[in-house]
C-alpha cells in the first residue's frame, strides 16, 4: 500500500503495480501491508527532546494474565531413516541414480 484513506467503516488503498496504480476499496477491520513511501517520519526538535527528559515517568506494576494460547496436542516428529554412503567419486554416480529412481522414487 502506498496511499491509504479511511472514512468510517470503509477504506481505500492504492498500491503500485506494473504499469500503474491499483485502487482497492475495503471494509474495516482489515489487514494491510505498506511501502516505505506511505508515511514521512517526524523528527523531534531539540526543544521537544529536552522537555521529554524533564517529564516524570509513571511506572505501573504489571499483572500477568491468562494466556490466550492453548496447546491441543504435542507430538514429536517422525524418526528419520539412517543415511547411507553409496560410494566415492564418479564410480558411485550410477548406483546413486539407481537408488534415487528405484528406492526413493524421486527421479
Amino acid at each position: 500500500v502506498s496511499h491509504l484513506d479511511i472514512e468510517g467503516t470503509k477504506g481505500v488503498a492504492e498500491r503500485e503495480i506494473e504499469g500503474g496504480i491499483e485502487v482497492v476499496d475495503f471494509q474495516l477491520p482489515a489487514v494491510l501491508t505498506t511501502d516505505k513511501g506511505l508515511n514521512e517520519p517526524r523528527y523531534p526538535a531539540l526543544k521537544g527532546i529536552m522537555a521529554a527528559k524533564k517529564k516524570p515517568l509513571d511506572i505501573k506494576p504489571v499483572q500477568p494474565g491468562a494466556g490466550a494460547l492453548a496447546i491441543a496436542a504435542l507430538t514429536p516428529p517422525p524418526e528419520r531413516k539412517e543415511g547411507r554412503i553409496v560410494g566415492e567419486g564418479a564410480g558411485a554416480v550410477g548406483e546413486l541414480v539407481r537408488l534415487l529412481r528405484e528406492e526413493a522414487k524421486v527421479l
